[in-house]
């Protein structure tokens, strides 16, 4: 039997207080589609020996948790690549995301071209979450 994946809010965090914020934006916009909520971070190869990831990573599970969502965690230099390739894998309605900053790693910009096809929902530091629609697919001219 082919089991569809559940559909979900996925909900990009970093190790940063803040990150609670963007987890209980994508909570209400989950339960609001009558959907699962999934939580990732992607976090650079060289965190995965630093003494204070463990704290940073229990937190995170911790405010996932407590919004009833699932957790995954990568080791990864490139986290567009992998959130898109975690979307790919599990199919969200929509991905939550924080506003980029002024030093920017064009984290969305990336996602955006990587996903095209998938809304991406940007939650300011009040907690408004500000929406991105699909881009419309171009016709390719000669």
């Amino acid at each position: 039997m082919n089991r569809q994946p559940q559909r979900t809010v996925l909900v990009c965090v970093t190790p940063q207080a803040s990150s609670e914020r963007l987890v209980t934006a994508g909570k209400a916009l989950a339960e609001k589609a009558g959907c699962a909520l999934n939580v990732v971070s992607v976090l650079p190869v060289e965190f995965g020996g630093d003494p204070k990831v463990p704290q940073a990573l229990e937190q995170i599970y911790r405010f996932a948790k407590q919004a009833g969502g699932e957790l995954a965690i990568y080791f990864n230099d490139d986290p567009a690549l992998t959130v898109a390739a975690h979307a790919a894998a599990c199919k969200p309605l929509m991905l939550v995301t924080g506003f980029p900053g002024e030093d920017s790693n064009r984290f969305v910009s990336m996602i955006r071209l990587l996903v095209p096809a998938l809304p991406i929902g940007m939650v300011d530091p009040d907690g408004t979450v500000y929406h991105m629609l699909p881009m419309e697919p171009s016709p390719v001219t000669a």
